[in-house]
């Protein structure tokens, strides 16, 4: 449960993407801390909790971010939405002159040890959050930037990774063993951004992560204790082709500053372990 009261209370708070897997803890999380949480309905999408109040809007038609947007203290962008599309939409947000906090990812820092403010070099396979991170920025939203997102049953895990292994009957890590992926539990996220809210200056971003984990141990975790080596990346499984550039990518990302100046504490700190445990629980309902 967060511990960050609400300014006066009572602050307005609209989060898009509350009925999907990260936005429904980020919604739960402003509520605890006292804001008034309103969520982003979707044409033909989830319901909004009965709990929230709720709004139309399309993440495919700015026109219609930028008008559910206006009158809020705070628009919260935790959907799933990429590319160009997802720009317009950030545009939309900003120039209906509410504060923003938007969602990108630590894979857009590209490899090798980074921080809050190291300069983005993302891969192609994640390009397009370069400059949605600049307007963002320009704009005077702020950015959190979370790494591999688990718990819950839900996120890359159990949509991409499990149906992979329960394929090949092993989990999958390509050419080499040792590479580093960033990793944060959805609820220990999702307090991030309460936090966020309250100190964060415009424009700034934020790395919400709590460990590294090895791709080969994760691999080895969606199958069972069995794992297999791709020795190229080229021809991958269907499932994760749109993500594979990211298996051979080594990155640990920082979040020392986040946790300092944000008063972050995450409490799920052994990612394997409790992947594990979640991993062996759905496996023999994907037929292994």
């Amino acid at each position: 449960m967060s511990d960050t009261p609400a300014p006066n209370g009572a602050e307005s708070v609209l989060v898009i993407g509350s009925a999907g897997y990260l936005g429904r803890y980020v919604a739960r999380s402003f509520a605890e801390a006292g804001y008034r949480v309103t969520g982003l309905q979707r044409p033909g999408g989830r319901p909004v909790d009965p709990r929230y109040q709720a709004v139309p809007g399309d993440l495919a038609d700015p026109a219609s971010l930028r008008a559910a947007a206006e009158g809020f203290d705070l628009v919260v962008h935790a959907g799933r939405i990429e590319g160009e599309v997802e720009r317009e939409g950030v545009e939309a947000i900003l120039a209906s002159g509410t504060r923003l906090i938007h969602t990108s990812g630590a894979d857009v820092l590209g490899p090798g040890d980074t921080f809050e403010d190291t300069v983005p070099k993302p891969p192609s396979c994640v390009a397009w959050r370069a400059p949605v991170e600049q307007v963002v920025r320009a704009g005077g939203g702020i950015l959190i930037r979370p790494g591999l997102i688990y718990g819950d049953n839900g996120g890359v895990v159990p949509d991409q990774l499990l149906p992979v292994a329960a394929k090949l009957g092993a989990g999958l890590y390509f050419e080499r063993r040792g590479v580093r992926w960033p990793a944060v539990h959805v609820a220990d996220l999702a307090e991030l951004y309460p936090l966020v809210a309250r100190k964060a200056a415009p424009g700034t971003a934020w790395n919400g992560v709590t460990e590294t984990i090895a791709v080969d141990e994760l691999a080895a975790v969606t199958g069972a204790g069995t794992s297999v080596c791709w020795q190229s990346i080229d021809n991958p499984p269907a499932e994760i082709a749109d993500i594979v550039e990211l298996y051979v990518m080594d990155h640990d990302v920082s979040s020392e500053k986040t946790r300092r100046e944000m008063g972050w504490r995450p409490r799920y700190l052994d990612a394997i372990g409790y992947l594990r445990e979640e991993c062996a629980a759905a496996l023999p309902l994907l037929g292994r």
